[in-house]
Parts: C-alpha cells; sequence; structure tokens
C-alpha cells in the first residue's frame, strides 16, 4: 500500500522568475509581482499503475495554468501564466496585499483526462518592489474505479458495472475483461453509486451461466485527491462482497454483502 506523489509538472522559470524576456524594473511608483508556478499530483490510493504515471507526465506546465489577481480595487484575470508573463511592459500594482490563484481544467467536468488543480499564495506588493509569487497547484477533485479481485473472476465472469456520480456522469467497468482499467475522474463531493450483472459458472460447461444483478451501493460523498475503489470479491459461488476503499493504505474500508438477484435473460 503506498501513497502516490506525481511531481507533474513546472513553469519554465529561470533563477529570478517566469522569464528572463520580461522587464523586471517597475514603473512609477508601482511594485510587481512575479509569479512562478507549478503542479503536482498528490493522489491517496492503495494501488499505482505505469498507464497513469505516464498519463500524469502530461500534465500541462505550470506557465499554462489559468491566472488571477485580487485585491483591494484590483480584480483581472488572464488565460495563462505565460500571457501574463508576456506583456510588453511590466505590469505594476499599487502597494497592498494580493491574492494570486491559478487553476487548469473544470471543476465539474468528469472522465478521463479530467484532473482538476487550483492553488493560491497571498503577496504583498511594496512600492517600486518586486515581490515572488510562488504557487503550487494540487489536484482538487477525485477519482473512483471499479475491479474485480481473481476470487471473483473465478465464479463470476462478463461482469458489467456502471459507476454513477450525483452529477449524473455514467461510466461502464468491465472488470473481469483483461487488464484493470484506468481510474475516471469524478468530482469531488459528489455521491457514487455501483450496480451492475456478471454471468455466474456454466452448469453444463457450455451454455451460458445464470445471469445475476448486482443491488446498487453507494458511497454517500467522494474526497478531493483520493482514489475511491469499489473492489468486487467472491469466497464461494453464489456469493459476492464489494469493498469500498478510500485513500492510502486501505485508511477506511467499507465491506458489504452483495444481493445477487438471478435474472432469465438467455
Amino acid at each position: 500500500m503506498k501513497k502516490l506523489l506525481y511531481i507533474l509538472a513546472s513553469a519554465a522559470i529561470a533563477a529570478g522568475g517566469c522569464s528572463q524576456e520580461k522587464d523586471t524594473t517597475p514603473r512609477g511608483d508601482g511594485g510587481m509581482i512575479r509569479i512562478a508556478c507549478e503542479a503536482d499530483l498528490t493522489i491517496d490510493s492503495s494501488t499505482a499503475s505505469a498507464q497513469e504515471m505516464t498519463r500524469a507526465a502530461a500534465t500541462p506546465a505550470g506557465e499554462d495554468f489559468a491566472l488571477r489577481i485580487t485585491g483591494a480595487d484590483f480584480d483581472r484575470s488572464w488565460a495563462t501564466v505565460a500571457a501574463y508573463n508576456a506583456e510588453e511592459t511590466a505590469y505594476t500594482f499599487v502597494e497592498g496585499g494580493y491574492t494570486v490563484a491559478i487553476t487548469h481544467g473544470d471543476p465539474e467536468a468528469e472522465g478521463l483526462d479530467k484532473a482538476y488543480y487550483a492553488g493560491s499564495v497571498d503577496v504583498v506588493v511594496q512600492p517600486r518592489g518586486v515581490c515572488d509569487a510562488k504557487i503550487t497547484a494540487k489536484v482538487c477533485n477525485s477519482q473512483a474505479l471499479v475491479r474485480a479481485t481473481e476470487a471473483f473472476k473465478k465464479y463470476y465472469n462478463n461482469a458489467e458495472f456502471t459507476l454513477t456520480t450525483g452529477s449524473g456522469g455514467e461510466f461502464t467497468f468491465r472488470p473481469c475483461d483483461g487488464e484493470e482499467e484506468e481510474s475516471v475522474w469524478v468530482k469531488a463531493g459528489t455521491t457514487l453509486t455501483v450496480k451492475g450483472t456478471a454471468r455466474g459458472q456454466s452448469q453444463d460447461g457450455t451454455s451460458d451461466g445464470p445471469l445475476y444483478t448486482f443491488t446498487p451501493e453507494p458511497l454517500e460523498a467522494t474526497r478531493p485527491a483520493t482514489r475511491h475503489i469499489f473492489t468486487l470479491d467472491a469466497k464461494k459461488a453464489g456469493s459476492a462482497t464489494l469493498t469500498i476503499t478510500l485513500g492510502e493504505g486501505y485508511t477506511e474500508t467499507q465491506e458489504l454483502d452483495l444481493e445477487l438477484n438471478e435474472g432469465a435473460i438467455e
């Protein structure tokens, strides 16, 4: 059991700031905010996969994050940190406190490649001074995965489970087919419900086994920066359990005996 720590991306910054090209001489009595930002993804999880580490490495660089700076009488946004750095003249700010915030992704989006990052820092601008805003954006949404143990696969096949979020997202997992599927990104604070079907063992070795319907099982709310794993297991034919795992080292689990309803589908 281990914590996944992905150091994902960082802005291309010189020793003193985000860009060697930008004029760092404050104009008039104003001060400057020099931005250095990076993204890291730390997810509490009981598993790690090479696929996910490869996918994580494609996270945008720090200069691609959206930027917003707010103060007592100031509120302005830039499409990217790079756009802020590329302004022709040094942008000056009146003396006072400011909040510098960066984001990437959509907090409402769910699915593969839908990580959402955010971070902010407070700074104080002095007249004719340059202050550094060093920001780390962290993952703020959640992950979910449905998988099956080898014991479950011994008694069941052709399993198809649907994970439904409280936000209306639906994702299909086939945990008995080949390699483990990738986790999907879901909103933080949303409910998750898992239901599905699977075939039991064939009675004569030639025909399909009975089709079982697994009753829906809910999770009340997802946690930010946490992978929520629904694990199907079976100790014997005709039985099944679902273990819901949250976070590193199985810090919280919920094991449920599943009710199996045999269907009449040919």
